[in-house]
C-alpha cells in the first residue's frame, strides 16, 4: 500500500476529514480527540491539522488550529491560511499567532481583519495595532478607521490611542458656576415648600444635532461655543429622550437653540435633566453653567442646573450638553425641562 505524508496512521486519520462539505460519519468529539492525538505526534500531523480546519464542527477546527500554532514554523503556511476560516476564534487565533510581534509587513493583513465581520476579531486587530511603535501615519489611519467601528471594545482603545498620539491634547477641564439650584442656596433650607414653578417648557426632543468625541478634542475646540457651526457632516441630526447610536461607549456632545418667550416673572431658572447616562456638563449660550460626574450611578439620576443669568428671553439661546457613558447605552435619555421659579 502506498503511503501518504510518512505514516500508515497518519493516511488513516486524514481519511476522516473528507475535502467535501459532507459530514464524517464519526462522533464530532471522536473527530476532535484525534485531531488532538495527532497534534501531540508532531509535524507528522500536519497534513491531517490542515484537513481538520474544513471539519463542520466548530470544535473539530479550533483543535486544529490549536494544533497547528503548537507546530511552529512548520505549519506557518497552514496558519495563515486559517485567516479566512468560517469559524470567527479560528480567524482570532489565527491572527495572533501569524502576526505575533506586529511590524508594517503585517498592516494589510491588520486592514483585513478590522474589516472583518466578528467583533472579536476587529478586536484582537485593534489591540495589535495598539502595540506598534512607532506609530505610523498608517498606523494612524487604521486606528481612525476602527475609531468608526460599532463595537466599544474596538472604538473605545482606538480612540483612546489617538488622543494619546494627539500633540495637543489637553485634559478635559471646567471651572464650577458660580450659582447654584435654588432648592440648595442656604437660605432656601427652610422655605422650599415655598417655591413654585411659574413657567415650565419642556425642550424639543427632535432637532438636536449630535457628535461622538472618541479622542475627547470638544472642550479644546470648543464646542460648546455659542457661535460654533455644527452644520458640518462630523455632526448629524439626532434626538434626545433615547440612548444615543447603539454600543458606543465614550463621550458625546449634544447642541440645540431654543427659542423662548417673553420674561416671566420669576427670581430664578433652572433647567431639569432627568436621566443623563451617565455624566454630563452643560454650557448655555457658551457659559458652562454645572452638570452631573458621580460615576455610572448617576444615569438615572436627575440633576439640575441654574440659568438664570445666562438667559436670554424672548430671543434664541443656544444649549450645549456633553455626556460620557463607561458602558452599556448612553445621552440624554430622559427629557429636559426648563423651570422659572418664583418664592410664595
Amino acid at each position: 500500500m502506498k503511503l501518504c505524508a510518512g505514516t500508515m496512521i497518519v493516511c488513516a486519520m486524514i481519511s476522516l476529514f473528507p475535502a467535501a462539505s459532507g459530514a464524517a460519519p464519526d462522533d464530532v468529539a471522536e473527530r476532535r480527540a484525534e485531531v488532538v492525538d495527532a497534534a501531540a505526534r508532531g509535524v507528522e500531523a500536519l497534513p491531517l491539522l490542515q484537513r481538520a480546519l474544513s471539519d463542520d464542527s466548530p470544535m473539530v477546527r479550533r483543535a486544529a488550529i490549536r494544533g497547528l500554532i503548537s507546530l511552529g514554523a512548520p505549519a506557518e503556511d497552514a496558519v495563515g491560511s486559517a485567516l479566512d476560516n468560517d469559524d470567527p476564534l479560528v480567524r482570532r487565533a489565527a491572527l495572533m499567532a501569524v502576526i505575533g510581534e506586529p511590524t508594517a509587513a503585517d498592516l494589510p493583513r491588520l486592514e483585513t481583519a478590522l474589516k472583518d465581520e466578528d467583533a472579536s476579531v476587529r478586536e484582537i486587530a485593534v489591540r495589535l495595532l495598539l502595540a506598534m511603535e512607532p506609530a505610523t501615519d498608517r498606523v494612524v489611519e487604521l486606528l481612525e478607521m476602527a475609531e468608526q467601528d460599532d463595537a466599544p471594545r474596538v472604538h473605545k482603545p482606538a480612540g483612546l490611542r489617538l488622543a494619546e498620539l494627539d500633540p495637543e491634547a489637553v485634559p478635559f477641564e471646567v471651572e464650577p458656576p458660580d450659582t447654584v439650584p435654588l432648592r440648595e442656596r442656604p437660605e432656601m433650607a427652610d422655605r422650599i415648600n415655598e417655591i413654585e414653578t411659574v413657567f415650565e417648557m419642556r425642550l424639543p426632543s427632535e432637532g438636536w444635532r449630535f457628535r461622538t468625541d472618541t479622542r475627547q478634542r470638544g472642550h479644546r475646540e470648543e464646542w460648546f461655543a455659542e457661535d460654533y457651526d455644527d452644520s458640518d457632516d462630523e455632526w448629524s441630526d439626532a434626538e434626545i429622550e433615547t440612548a444615543w447610536a447603539t454600543g458606543y461607549v465614550g463621550v458625546g456632545w449634544y447642541r440645540r437653540e431654543i427659542e423662548l418667550p417673553e420674561h416671566p416673572e420669576h427670581i430664578a431658572a433652572e433647567l431639569l435633566f432627568e436621566g443623563v447616562d451617565e455624566s454630563a456638563w452643560v454650557w448655555v449660550n457658551g457659559e458652562y453653567v454645572g452638570g452631573q460626574d458621580v460615576g455610572p450611578g448617576g444615569w438615572n439620576r436627575p440633576f439640575r442646573v441654574d440659568v438664570t443669568d445666562q438667559l436670554r428671553w424672548g430671543d434664541v439661546n443656544q444649549i450645549t450638553v456633553r455626556a460620557m457613558n463607561t458602558a452599556a447605552a448612553g445621552g440624554i435619555w430622559r427629557p429636559i425641562t426648563l423651570e422659572a421659579l418664583a418664592v410664595e
